[in-house]
């Protein structure tokens, strides 16, 4: 995992509201989903871009992603 992933996931963390160490599990295990899905099914470009809207959307509470 790069560290741009690595970011991805520590943002997931770092958006759970109380951040027990419950949450902070289950968003990470969340977050590793997302990107391993990314990952997955993506290349490039668009590869680039899917990760840098899963940031996103946990800078972005009210993203449309999290409902994905």
């Amino acid at each position: 995992m790069n560290s741009f992933e690595e970011s991805i996931i520590e943002a997931a963390q770092d958006a759970t509201p109380n951040n027990t160490d419950a949450e902070r599990a289950e968003a990470k295990a969340k977050a590793m989903a997302a990107v391993a899905e990314i990952m997955a099914t993506t290349s490039g470009l668009q590869r680039t871009l899917a990760l840098a809207a899963l940031l996103d959307s946990y800078a972005d509470p009210d993203s449309d992603l999290e409902d994905e």
